[in-house]
């Protein structure tokens, strides 16, 4: 029979600054992942177009200039691209305030390839696309977002553009809450955070089926290992990254290289790798023992 839960208030965490350095974790031990920043250049004063993934057949989303500075949480091989000066480069860079990828051939970074300590932005299914969005954007029920937040992310490993995505970020969160039922112009002191079957209502209004799974971690990450994003509920308090004893909602949204890739709405903007250990710790409390499964 299926529990519903809420999840409780995060608002100890609006007092938590977010640091441009996380963790970003391994198999073994720890490594440290940053931002970088980056100008836009060499586009012939026809500007470089924002794009939804690292392809040059990605919707677009505007455009940025020479000269414009912007800052990179991740990184991501995609379409060769080649900019005015015969320079030639398949990567392309993840800008969260731009929601979007641009073609890093006509990005000073510094550096001819990858950005050291930028972590990979991965993958999610066979289309989608591993995108850190954080809860924290100043809307009403920010610290009880991490439900709607999750949906994006979910949504977007998933391959499917959320409602409200070609706006803004924050216009995504708040369309996942509205498509559960809530209103998001307010906090309402009776709605203290979301619960599964919220998530499971925002996924439908989408278009995207899924199923919840009540006390079997090892369903729901074989799951994700088969190429399907997972909600998954827990407790932050059994994160490397994190520590704070807040019940949550996170997107484990892709597996490489005996790693689950986790987009975390309360944390660091940037992807984690973790082991199965360590999401079975988080998952393993009260208001946890629930995972959302995409399909």
């Amino acid at each position: 029979m299926l529990r519903m839960k809420l999840r409780l208030p995060l608002r100890a965490l609006l007092v938590v600054p977010v640091l441009a350095t996380g963790l970003l974790v391994g198999g073994v031990g720890t490594a440290a992942a940053s931002t970088a920043t980056a100008t836009v250049g060499d586009t012939g004063g026809v500007g470089l177009t924002i794009r939804t993934g690292p392809h040059t057949s990605s919707g677009s989303l505007g455009l940025v200039w020479d000269g414009q500075r912007v800052t990179i949480s991740c990184q991501s091989r995609g379409d060769t691209v080649t900019n005015e000066h015969n320079f030639t480069s398949n990567l392309w860079d993840y800008v969260p305030n731009l929601n979007g990828y641009l073609a890093d051939a006509y990005m000073a970074t510094g550096y001819d390839d990858r950005i050291p300590g930028v972590p990979d932005c991965g993958g999610g299914g066979s289309q989608g696309q591993l995108v850190p969005v954080s809860q924290f954007q100043g809307q009403p029920n920010q610290g009880e977002d991490c439900g709607p937040t999750s949906v994006v992310t979910a949504l977007l490993a998933d391959g499917v553009t959320p409602h409200g995505w070609g706006t803004s970020q924050v216009a995504a969160i708040n369309a996942a809450r509205s498509d559960m039922g809530y209103d998001p112009s307010w906090n309402d002191p009776n709605q203290f955070g979301t619960g599964e079957g919220d998530v499971q209502t925002a996924l439908a209004a989408n278009g995207v089926d899924s199923d919840i799974v009540n006390w079997d971690i090892d369903t729901v990450l074989a799951h994700v290992r088969n190429g399907h994003p997972v909600v998954l509920a827990g407790n932050m308090k059994d994160l490397p990254w994190s520590g704070h004893d807040v019940a949550h909602f996170l997107t484990v949204a892709g597996y490489s290289g005996g790693d689950y890739l986790v987009l975390d709405p309360a944390s660091d903007t940037i992807v984690y790798h973790t082991t199965a250990a360590v999401l079975t710790a988080f998952w393993d409390n009260d208001l946890g023992h629930a995972g959302v499964m995409l399909w």
